[in-house]
């Protein structure tokens, strides 16, 4: 039986409407100081080229916001490799979750804050996957998810390297 998600929506409100003050010591986590997102290697940060005059420009609090998400992504990529059946199949699908969290993470306001982010994130993945839409397999995954350890990385705060 599928369950719809406006249900889980509705359900997930009504808890932290009802336990919201007791959540709040769990949940939202409280904010890394750095994040650990090791140092990709020198061909992997050509990848972030298309981000270096638009990092200079950007808050600190955006940066580490966009740093940890980036993070959280490739960890969820990496996780739903390790699945028998992954959900994320092709970068068409990809394409799908990652403009789907950034609707969900991005405040509606905050879109265009920064002229050009969004197309030099996307040139990062091209770089990464190519344009055409094709299958992941185990390499194009590890690229995928290198790629998100790479805006991570180059988001980071004092990383403008």
């Amino acid at each position: 039986m599928k369950i719809p998600l406006r249900y889980i929506a509705v359900a997930l409100l009504l808890v932290f409407a009802w336990k919201g003050s007791e959540l709040t010591t769990l949940w939202p986590p409280a904010p890394l100081k750095a994040i650990d997102t090791p140092k990709p290697s020198p061909e992997l940060l050509a990848l972030a080229e298309p981000l270096r005059p638009i990092l200079p420009r950007m808050l600190p609090k955006d940066r580490a916001y966009l740093a940890t998400l980036y993070d959280a992504m490739a960890y969820v990529i990496l996780r739903d490799g390790d699945r028998e059946k992954p959900i994320i199949n092709s970068n068409e699908q990809f394409a799908a979750f990652h403009a789907g969290t950034l609707r969900l993470a991005i405040d509606k306001a905050a879109v265009g804050k920064y002229p050009g982010l969004a197309e030099a994130i996307d040139q990062v993945y091209v770089a990464a996957l190519g344009a055409d839409v094709r299958e992941l397999d185990q390499a194009s995954r590890r690229r995928l998810i290198a790629a998100c350890g790479v805006l991570s990385w180059s988001f980071g705060i004092g990383r403008d390297e």
